[in-house]
């Protein structure tokens, strides 16, 4: 019974990586071509003279003629015209074992069979125009499949009992460092075929497949052949394959593609917004092609490479968060993407289809927004060249009772933000989820090429001027860059002020101080040469005296009494500590008009003078 196989089309998507792995071609709909791309079919018939043929196993060609072996208890070998298909001689031959694969050699002029089971060390030469056996030839290695390329002068073997090739010279002899791992596909291993640049093996399953290596050992493409008959054998001639294939009769199907042109891919140029065209790049994989040099233009803008991304799922070539090496990813996946300069050379590829790159553009100018954040105040934005380096200034912004920290650098083209990843030092350009801590840019801090198109907006970041303790009820620390400071209370929580909790402030010229602080240890104010004035919002500690206070600084220290400031010491008098508290203790639960404490103020004051 005649039947038409089905072989399925499918490109090779290709391109420049050099970690990508490739990935086996899943049969779809979509891969199997109509009947009319299957040019010639031919049935090989039974002969009446030589007996009832079974399977069809190896299959070669030199040229003018093709050749088949038919196992029936050792193999029948059948000549015919490749061009008329007509039948020339066939001739039974014993002791061929499988005859699993037979290949021509040209500069020999025999055939060779790969014998298989029960001889799989053995190959036998036969004469293309007598079909008479020449001679056997013990090899080093078990075979099961063989193919000549006469431009390399070795055969390829593929090796008994699993994936792996090897190359042997046309002596039979083993080519040093050419033995090579083969892919595990799971189907089973059948004939092989080899041209100058690639080599075919074809297996057979549920779909059948073509697995396609270079000579260097790398996969570089799994074509399926999309039929549940029994492929047996693969052999060209030119720019033309053929394979055999068995089910319940042999067959023989000229393929309507090219193995070679299939494993080449598109490179199609996209202007991305810009103004131009230009012609595809076809590359053939493992063979290294440059892409074209960029000849889109867009006014404002210059070309800074390409972007990639495959049609065959729409994955782009870029670089995980947390990964230095880059692969397909989709485009969520993506934390920044790899660009591909002018002129680049590809070679690779990991799955079939095309490759589709876009122009990248980067404006010539940038802009620089400023906003306060939680502060107040205007900041001018700023217009900037790509490459030109820029100083980040400093902030005009104020927020009372919190420190300028620096600004945030939110990128408007893409969102993203200038941050640091987990584990890393160096700031870049990250997804808002993949941040581990915003970088705030300092003033003075120079910066370029912040911005590929729109523009950077700064965000002025603040932080709380004062730090607590653990729990909140020490003081420890106060940043703070304003003249007049007001200690908050911390919800009432805050008792005491630590030791050089304002150290070093050269700014300062009031302290007020709530009335939930009970505690002030020595040298709580350290070298703050304006302070002037120090107010008790409440009853003064006990343990507030002159050393409370040291460097340059003898402030006035007041009690605030129905919100009216009362004079009631200065840290430079000798006995201040007793003085103050005397004083402080006088006032406590007094009741006066606002007119008699700020007379009595007058008379304090004059105390110490």
């Amino acid at each position: 019974m005649k039947r038409i196989l089905r072989f399925a089309i499918c490109a090779a998507l290709c391109l420049a990586l050099l970690l990508a792995d490739l990935c086996v071609i899943p049969a779809a709909e979509s891969f199997y071509p109509s009947a009319d791309l299957l040019l010639i079919k031919n049935h090989i018939e039974n002969d009446a003279n030589h007996g009832a043929y079974s399977t069809v196993q190896g299959a070669c060609t030199d040229g003018e003629y093709a050749y088949f072996a038919l196992m029936n208890g050792g193999a029948t070998i059948m000549k015919y015209d490749i061009k008329s298909w007509e039948l020339v001689e066939c001739k039974r031959i014993s002791n061929v074992g499988h005859a699993n694969d037979m290949t021509y050699n040209p500069d020999k002029g025999y055939i060779v069979i790969a014998n298989n089971a029960p001889y799989y060390d053995l190959v036998t030469l036969l004469d293309p125009d007598t079909l008479e056996v020449i001679k056997d030839v013990e090899l080093d290695e078990e075979i099961y499949s063989i193919a000549y390329n006469q431009k390399r002068k070795q055969y390829v073997v593929g090796i008994s009992g699993c994936y792996d090739f090897a190359l042997l010279d046309s002596d039979f002899k083993k080519v040093k460092d050419k033995k090579f791992e083969g892919e595990d596909t799971g189907y089973t291993r059948q004939g092989c075929d080899c041209d100058d640049d690639y080599i075919y093996f074809v297996q057979s399953g549920n779909d059948n497949a073509l697995v396609i290596y270079d000579y260097s050992g790398k996969n570089v493409g799994m074509l399926p052949l999309g039929d549940t008959d029994e492929v047996e054998n693969i052999f060209h001639l030119g720019d033309t394959f053929y394979v055999t294939m068995y089910y319940y009769g042999n067959y023989v199907h000229r393929i309507g593609f090219s193995p070679r042109t299939a494993i080449t891919y598109n490179i199609n140029y996209d202007a991305n917004g810009g103004e131009g065209q230009m012609e595809d790049t076809v590359v053939s994989y493992g063979k290294a092609t440059n892409l074209r040099a960029n000849s889109f233009t867009r006014p404002g803008y210059f070309f800074g490479g390409w972007r990639v991304q495959r049609d065959s799922d729409g994955r782009y070539v870029g670089y995980r968060v947390g990964e230095d090496s880059f692969g397909w990813l989709y485009e969520d996946e993506v934390n920044d993407y790899l660009l591909y300069n002018d002129g680049q050379a590809v070679a690779t590829t990991v799955r079939y289809g095309n490759v589709d790159l876009r122009a990248f553009w980067i404006s010539e100018t940038y802009g620089i927004n400023f906003e306060a954040g939680m502060g107040e105040g205007y900041m001018e934005p700023l217009r900037v060249g790509y490459d030109e380096v820029y100083t980040i200034p400093e902030s005009a912004y104020t927020c009372e009772g919190y420190v300028f920290d620096g600004y945030m650098a939110v990128r408007d083209c893409d969102g993203r933000v200038y941050a640091l990843r987990e584990g890393s030092d160096t700031p870049e350009w990250l997804r808002w989820e993949d941040v581990y801590e915003v970088y705030h840019l300092k003033p003075g801090e120079q910066v370029s090429r912040m911005a590929f198109d729109g523009a950077v907006t700064l965000t002025a970041e603040f932080r709380f001027a004062y730090t607590f303790g653990d729990d909140g009820s020490t003081l420890v620390e106060y940043v703070g860059t304003d003249e007049k400071v007001t200690i908050p209370g911390n919800n009432g929580e805050l008792t005491t002020l630590a030791e050089g909790a304002f150290k070093d402030n050269e700014i300062i010229t009031e302290l007020h101080i709530p009335p939930c602080v009970s505690s002030i240890q020595p040298n709580s104010v350290t070298n703050c040469p304006k302070l002037r004035n120090i107010y008790f919002e409440g009853s003064i500690p006990e343990d507030f005296g002159k050393d409370t206070v040291t460097g340059a600084a003898s402030p006035i220290v007041y009690r605030m009494v129905d919100d009216v400031p009362m004079c009631v010491g200065f840290l430079s008098s000798p006995e201040c500590a007793q003085i103050i508290q005397m004083q402080s203790a006088a006032l406590e639960g007094a009741t006066r008009t606002r007119t008699e404490l700020n007379n009595a103020g007058k008379e304090l004051k004059n105390l110490f003078k």
